[in-house]
């Protein structure tokens, strides 16, 4: 077992009374993780941070120099830095960007650390409760994934201004923003020049969160991240990418037991990247382009 991974509890009582309300035979899978917690009273470096994070690439941001100083800052600004792009009122990644510097405000005046995550209870009760914090540096997790689907890059792609704009505005205020994909680690290099490239890293210094290996899941990097960084909100284009439960569920009438975490927390939010531009070119004349 990587030494790096956190231990992993798997309550196969609590999982029996899932049973009735997930499909087949994925309901003996559904994992219960553990939260463990590491006490994290004083602020860290950002070196330090990367090093406890299942970060792909944290060997090579560990060299990257901390330029904010000696500890990652946590901000006492009463509102949103100036956007670096266009931000429309009332655009999903907008309300990403208020909420997340809102609880990093309450982080940094000593207030109830509350993350994003979901308890395990959540799972068996239906009922919305998420994962305390221990560690007092705020973090976001954007999810790469289209859909069910890998995130795989591909053609050079522009990242949607609203994104880069948000992203950009959380970095400004000290919230450490990571990118997470279910993709392979040893896809890292590529996945870390295509956000460079596009703009949603224009720095390459955020941390990927990547599995390791063919059987480990997001929701064990979502969990592993919050146990070193409280992570305050998670932005994903489908529930499951939240938390896993719900890729799991029979009746997905039961998803609505947790809507109260969207806009608290989970934010649904649209494609990462702009659209791709209309193939302009004029066909040959005499020819439509028609089949």
């Amino acid at each position: 077992m990587n030494p790096v991974r956190k231990i992993v509890v798997i309550r196969v009582a609590a999982a029996m009374m899932m049973l009735p309300l997930l499909s087949g035979c994925v309901a003996m899978a559904v994992p219960l993780i553990a939260a463990t917690g590491i006490a994290s009273r004083q602020l860290r470096s950002r070196n330090e941070i990367v090093a406890e994070l299942p970060a792909a690439n944290a060997a090579a941001l560990a060299l990257v120099p901390d330029t904010r100083g000696t500890s990652v800052r946590l901000t006492n600004l009463t509102e949103l830095p100036p956007p670096s792009g266009p931000l429309l009122p009332g655009n999903p990644w907008q309300d990403f960007a208020r909420f997340s510097l809102e609880q990093a405000q309450a982080l940094a005046k000593g207030d109830e650390a509350v993350s994003a995550l979901l308890t395990p209870e959540s799972a068996l009760n239906f009922r919305s409760s998420t994962r305390p914090c221990a560690a007092r540096e705020a973090a976001v997790v954007i999810d790469l994934d289209p859909g069910t689907a890998i995130y795989a890059p591909g053609p050079a792609r522009q990242a949607a201004p609203d994104v880069g704009a948000a992203a950009a505005q959380l970095r400004d205020a000290g919230i450490i923003v990571l990118w997470l994909s279910q993709a392979s680690a040893n896809e890292v290099a590529g996945i870390a020049d295509a956000l460079k490239n596009s703009g949603l890293d224009p720095s390459g210094k955020d941390p990927i969160l990547l599995v390791r290996n063919a059987e480990e899941r997001k929701q064990v990097l979502r969990e592993e991240a919050n146990n070193t960084v409280c992570v305050v909100a998670i932005a994903g284009d489908r529930r499951g990418d939240f938390d896993e439960l719900f890729d799991y569920l029979r009746d997905q009438r039961l998803a609505s037991a947790y809507d109260g975490e969207l806009g608290a927390g989970w934010f649904l939010v649209p494609d990462l990247f702009a659209p791709v531009a209309a193939d302009s070119t004029v066909a040959p004349a005499g020819e439509d382009g028609g089949g």
